[in-house]
């Protein structure tokens, strides 16, 4: 059975998974809820990608999509960072015969996230799916929790340190997401 439907160009919504109330599992619903009515409005397939709580929160949010009527595929990735998810959710469309006809990604975040988010799709899909021509859309809310402003220069830092190929050197620990010690914060992007 086929996630697309007949149209003009196939799209497919892409959600990350975003900041929990505390660093425990306390799901928050404004990014999946954004991205249920962006796949039900274009009548897209909807790709959650996440990296927190050992993939619960995949599970969680692809069943909620499930029970509003959208299929949702959901990829997890252990890595803790949006560019392994960014990897993972590329990997996944690059391996899924019925997306090689995808040609818009409309891409679900919070608007404070979506720059770098953006930024790495669109390195990542020059070095993982060379051959694809792949328009991302941003489409982010503004409904979830508001970082500190360190946080927002973190993001941006992030994106030059991405863009200079260099690891990710943020400021503290993740917003919203549970913070494992025993990781180097900034081992990756």
């Amino acid at each position: 059975m086929s996630f697309l439907l007949p149209g003009p160009r196939p799209s497919l919504a892409l959600m990350f998974c975003g900041p929990h109330e505390t660093n425990e599992w306390s799901p928050r619903y404004h990014r999946v809820d954004h991205a249920i009515a962006i796949a039900r409005e274009t009548r897209s397939p909807l790709v959650i990608v996440g990296d927190a709580f050992d993939g619960r929160d995949v599970e969680h949010f692809a069943m909620r999509a499930a029970s509003r009527g959208t299929r949702a595929i959901g990829a997890f990735d252990p890595g803790s960072r949006t560019l392994t998810d960014v990897r993972g959710a590329l990997r996944l469309i690059g391996s899924t015969a019925e997306f090689d006809v995808v040609a818009d990604i409309l891409v679900v975040t919070d608007d404070w996230h979506a720059p770098r988010c953006l930024a790495m799709l669109f390195g990542e899909r020059r070095v993982l799916l060379p051959d694809r021509e792949i328009r991302f859309h941003d489409r982010s809310t503004d409904a979830g929790p508001r970082p500190p402003a360190w946080v927002k220069e973190g993001e941006l830092r992030g994106i030059a340190d991405y863009h200079a190929g260099r690891a990710y050197r943020p400021f503290g620990p993740p917003f919203g997401k549970p913070h494992h010690p025993t990781e180097s914060a900034s081992s990756s992007f």
